[in-house]
């Protein structure tokens, strides 16, 4: 499908009609493919993959071709996110970011790319707020964080004005708003059918409508990054003039960005564009201000460490504590038949999330199920970096069991070991769990999360 004649007079008009045919150009182009590594789960990607480092990210790499993602375990392992490279420009914020914790928000964070970086390169310490307001993105949202498996991460899933109900709370939001997806053009051609002239209007009102009800949850002196994969002015430049001129905000200076990163033209204020003509990637728009006010720093109140909720703490098994490396600096809770395990330093916030009745889809770590007498670990629990190494004997998956375990068919393992619980793990990375019972074994990978028509990928394979 061709691009939409009015959004090639609109580049025309913004860019000058040279450059705005060589971006007409780059977007019929093939779309790149890049990665991200994660910072804490051991995995080198093979020399043969990578075609080169992506220059803004220190954990990012260009592929010389798109594999398939779904039938290689280090992908359901969270060894490695696959994400457009221009969205990692989120990383150069890092230097801005400190040492101490922060509490950190992303507003639109389906399906996890930016938020799993975020995770990566926060403070140690901190705490991030994923929120995604549409029912099946938050779900994969979910999905994505805790293959992540980093424990300092709660996932909701509410209108930002309710988000803003908490006040004063966040020390950096990055508000990676809904647009008219114009950065989608190359590799969704169903963006340039839903594309019309009136589209940058209708996504700028509804982003300074979003901007708005969550900027009183921002702290005064605390940073907030606003974000596009858009490329018109309206729903850019001018949305970062209304956060400066209205809400009340300074704007942070980045520099000079190199590797074709281009510092707008089409404002005084700094901010910065990447478009697909000029640097390898589907393009962003970026923008750091801080709001502001005298900088305040966050509440110190605190709950009593190892402390347990929902039923009395005797209706946790003993066992279970002993899944986690450090189970004392963790807040448990027995929701139902679910063991719940987040970090002290998350509990108040956690309890301010529900005294609003904002939904948490997960928190923390999902440690067990209660089945009757027996205790049954969560495969959340498995790719989680607070898991004690020991807690379980790790077993090896061979390469052709690797997709019959991800699609949750049944797995022979070695009859010679001993009944129980075991951890599967393929290449040293944990995917997540079987209930070995001699001469055959329950297959514990979540429903929800198998591999459709993994037998297509294995014929693939051979």
């Amino acid at each position: 499908m061709t691009l939409a004649p009015d959004f090639c007079s609109m580049m025309s008009t913004l860019l000058g009609q040279s450059e705005a045919q060589q971006l007409i150009d780059a977007l019929e182009e093939t779309a790149p493919t890049s990665i991200r590594l994660s910072r804490h789960k051991p995995y080198t990607i093979a020399d043969e993959l990578i075609d080169t480092p992506v220059p803004w990210c220190s954990r990012g790499y260009y592929l010389r071709h798109r594999p398939t993602f779904t039938g290689q375990s280090a992908f359901h392992a969270g060894a490695y996110y696959v994400q457009e490279a221009s969205s990692m420009l989120i990383a150069s914020i890092e230097s801005l970011l400190g040492s101490e914790p922060l509490c950190a928000l992303d507003l639109c964070a389906a399906p996890g790319g930016k938020s799993t970086l975020l995770l990566d390169i926060l403070p140690e310490g901190s705490t991030l707020v994923s929120n995604e307001v549409v029912k099946h993105r938050a779900n994969i949202l979910v999905e994505n964080l805790q293959k992540w498996g980093n424990p300092n991460s709660i996932a909701t899933s509410a209108m930002p004005a309710q988000l803003g109900q908490l006040g004063e709370t966040f020390d950096l939001i990055l508000v990676d708003a809904p647009c008219s997806g114009e950065g989608m053009f190359r590799k969704d051609l169903a963006a340039r059918q839903e594309w019309h002239a009136g589209s940058p209007s209708i996504c700028a009102t509804r982003q300074r409508e979003i901007l708005a009800d969550i900027w009183g949850a921002l702290r005064p002196g605390a940073m907030l990054v606003y974000s596009t994969c858009t490329m018109n002015r309206e729903e850019n430049e001018d949305v970062l003039a209304y956060i400066i001129e209205t809400l009340g905000a300074e704007p942070i200076d980045l520099g000079t960005l190199e590797h074709g990163i281009w510092r707008s033209p089409f404002i005084d204020y700094p901010c910065y564009r990447m478009m697909p003509h000029r640097t390898r990637g589907e393009g962003l728009f970026m923008a750091v201000v801080r709001k502001l006010g005298e900088a305040t720093t966050g509440s110190t109140r605190t709950r009593s460490k190892g402390r347990t909720k929902g039923r009395d703490k005797q209706s946790i098994p003993q066992e279970a504590y002993g899944y986690l490396a450090e189970p004392q600096d963790f807040v448990w809770e027995l929701r139902g038949e679910d063991i719940l395990a987040y970090p002290e330093r998350s509990a108040e916030l956690i309890q301010r999330l529900q005294e609003l009745r904002v939904p948490i889809l997960s928190a923390g770590v999902a440690v067990a199920s209660l089945r009757g007498k027996s205790l049954i670990p969560h495969t959340a629990l498995a790719l989680s970096t607070a898991l004690r190494a020991d807690a379980f004997e790790w077993v090896a998956l061979e390469d052709k069991q690797v997709i019959p375990y991800l699609s949750r068919e049944a797995i022979q393992l070695d009859e010679a070991l001993g009944a129980g619980i075991k951890l599967v793990h393929h290449r040293g990375l944990a995917l997540g769990f079987v209930k070995h019972l001699g001469r055959r074994s329950n297959n514990l990978y979540p429903q929800e999360w198998r591999i459709r028509h993994g037998e297509r990928l294995q014929q693939e394979q051979l």
